[in-house]
């Protein structure tokens, strides 16, 4: 944002800088008519210059938001020498320079800079000579019994209205907790002005006074600074390697979450919004401990990691058994990669249940991990509402029913219904992320059977659009009587690439074919042609409708099938018997290869097509 930009500030904020501003200015007025001029010499100017040259050697605290300068020194000092009026002027000045000074400056942040110090400094001063019960500007002793509580007092009252001022100015602005805020730089803050206090109030009492402030103390702070600044530079150099390590931590997961997201195609994006619904419940839920925060989300990215070691053909099929499995080998997995928080539970237990009836372990309510238990939900209600080849997506109201009537059984019911109160603004959520990132998901059309009844045939015929190679035919024919008669069709693209039709199709289809058509990224075929990947054990009606019932016709196979490495359409294999499919599928992939190959043997030169695909034109292809 640059400098001249108009900033609508909330209106709260606006309230409390317009009090402080009010308060601020009232005290430098007075400060500016009270001032001794008897108090006034050389010393007091020096001191009032090295506030301010000190403010320009502040070191930022490695790690956080807070920053640490000597001036604060010599503004104690200057109230213990001359009273409130001249250290106020001097550090309004102090952080009028600072704002003019930053890059991001803005009108309303230096009216504030300079009246929040101002407050802060008086207020200090008038603690300390009302503890200390003396006159300003008088001589102090280390001898006086009031010196230590009267010091404590001053630097307890310029820490509180300091970093208690700017806390809440900063949340205000930012929308965060005010203790939040405060607790950022609050330690590192007590710590410099009570030391600051201290010394001021040591060298002033102890007659030496300003000579001794200027010509020994000064070169003193000067030394230290320069240690505390290499120091700093060194933990921070060292941080910068943590960090480092860490962005290499964090690119290790997002690869192994994308290994899995490419396996696992029919739920594209699936794992980046279960990490994003996962972490909103978890912080909704009151987990703050970094450690914790920090697994939750790798967790969330790799709890699948373990379908990696499933065969491909149980990835969509009621095996449950076998797909149990992912679960432990997940967890093995990441047992062997040593993470630094704790992600293996997690992986491990997502799928236990609240009743003690999940697997791997049969852990019972709170036994299961916290963000195990978030998962678990959060995971069932994502895949819910997801199209899937099998079955048809579920609505929001639908999902979020199931997981009600699960509470207590499944999981875990204060999860369950922090996640549902939270559906609203995580769907919003999903909208942002998609336009952020560029959104590639499930196509819409998978779950919805075509309705070729209301589709005329309009002319396309087998031998005018596409004349397959006999050996293509043949090995398609041959292939199906082996499997038991299965039908099969080998779809291609229409002349505009919008629909998919048959190009061949074995005799049990008949004169259906010439009116079966499916839109590219619907169906089980269609779904097929826009991912180039496979699908097995999906439903037969979602691709030819009440065909499949009438024969008989109960689970199916479909592969992209490639011709001198573009895409020249699907091959998809019905079955009268499902459990056919575990042993079909490998052959059925075999057979789109030769098949693929057998038509660019026979093929015409290839031609671009339109989008982001190519196809194989075959409009001119020999027998």
């Amino acid at each position: 944002m640059r400098p001249n930009e108009t900033v609508r500030l909330p209106a709260p904020l606006r309230a409390f800088i317009a009090v402080v501003v009010a308060t601020g200015a009232a005290i430098i007025v007075h400060s500016a008519r009270s001032i001794d001029p008897s108090l006034l010499n050389v010393y007091v100017f020096g001191l009032a210059a090295l506030t301010i040259a000190g403010g320009r050697f502040a070191i930022k605290v490695p790690g956080r938001s807070a920053t640490v300068s000597v001036s604060e020194v010599f503004v104690f000092a200057s109230i213990l020498l001359c009273g409130a009026a001249l250290p106020v002027l001097t550090i309004a000045l102090d952080g009028l320079w600072t704002s003019l000074t930053h890059r991001n400056r803005r009108l309303y942040r230096a009216l504030f800079n300079v009246a929040e110090p101002a407050i802060s400094t008086w207020a200090a001063a008038h603690a300390f000579y009302w503890v200390a019960q003396i006159a300003p500007g008088a001589t102090l002793s280390t001898s006086m019994p009031a010196l230590l509580p009267a010091t404590a007092a001053m630097a307890a009252v310029f820490f509180g209205l300091n970093s208690g001022l700017s806390a809440v100015a900063v949340a205000l602005e930012s929308g965060a907790s005010v203790y939040q805020v405060w607790r950022t730089h609050a330690v590192y803050l007590a710590v410099n002005y009570h030391a600051a206090a201290s010394l001021a109030a040591m060298t002033v009492a102890s007659g030496a006074r300003v000579n001794l402030v200027i010509g020994l103390i000064a070169p003193l702070l000067v030394l230290s600074y320069v240690a505390y600044r290499e120091s700093s530079g060194r933990i921070a150099q060292a941080q910068r390697h943590i960090a480092d390590v860490e962005h290499l931590y964090r690119a290790s997961v997002e690869m192994l979450a994308i290994a899995v997201d490419a396996k696992d195609q029919v739920t594209h994006g699936h794992i980046r919004r279960v990490q994003r619904h996962t972490m909103a419940v978890a912080k909704a839920l009151g987990v703050s401990d970094v450690r914790e925060l920090k697994a939750i989300e790798a967790g969330a990215l790799l709890h699948d990691i373990g379908k990696l070691a499933v065969p491909d053909y149980v990835l969509t099929r009621e095996e449950f058994e076998t797909i149990k499995k992912h679960a432990t080998m997940g967890a093995r997995i990441l047992t062997a990669v040593d993470f630094p928080y704790p992600i293996v539970p997690i992986v491990r237990h997502h799928h236990e249940q609240w009743n003690g009836r999940g697997y791997p372990d049969g852990l019972v309510g709170a036994e299961i991990p916290l963000g195990a238990r978030i998962l678990a939900v959060v995971d069932c209600f994502d895949a819910l509402t997801s199209d899937r080849p099998y079955r048809q997506r579920m609505t929001d109201d639908e999902a979020a029913q199931l997981l009600r009537s699960r509470k207590a059984t499944f999981y875990d019911p204060a999860v369950v219904d922090q996640f549902i109160a939270l559906i609203p603004q995580l769907r919003r959520n999903d909208v942002i992320s998609q336009s952020d990132e560029g959104h590639v998901g499930v196509v819409t059309g998978l779950a919805h059977p075509i309705d070729h009844s209301a589709h005329e045939p309009h002319g396309l015929t087998l031998r005018s659009t596409y004349l397959i190679p006999v050996a293509a035919r043949d090995l398609i024919d041959e292939r199906a009587a082996e499997l038991g008669g299965a039908v099969t069709c080998l779809f291609g693209f229409d002349e505009a690439q919008e629909r998919l039709i048959v190009a061949h199709a074995t005799g049990r289809i008949g004169t259906a074919r010439a009116s079966l058509q499916i839109p590219v990224g619907s169906g089980v075929s269609g779904w097929v042609a826009v991912n180039r990947s496979v699908i097995q054990a999906a439903d037969p009606a979602l691709d030819i409708g009440a065909l499949a019932h009438r024969l008989g016709l109960t689970s199916c196979v479909s592969v992209p099938v490639f011709a001198k490495l573009d895409l020249f359409g699907v091959l998809t294999m019905y079955f009268t018997d499902a459990r056919m499919i575990e042993s079909a599928a490998p052959s059925v992939g075999l057979l789109a290869q030769e098949v693929g190959v057998a038509i660019a043997r026979g093929a015409a030169p290839l031609e671009t097509g339109t989008g982001a695909r190519r196809h194989l034109a075959l409009a001119a292809a020999s027998k």
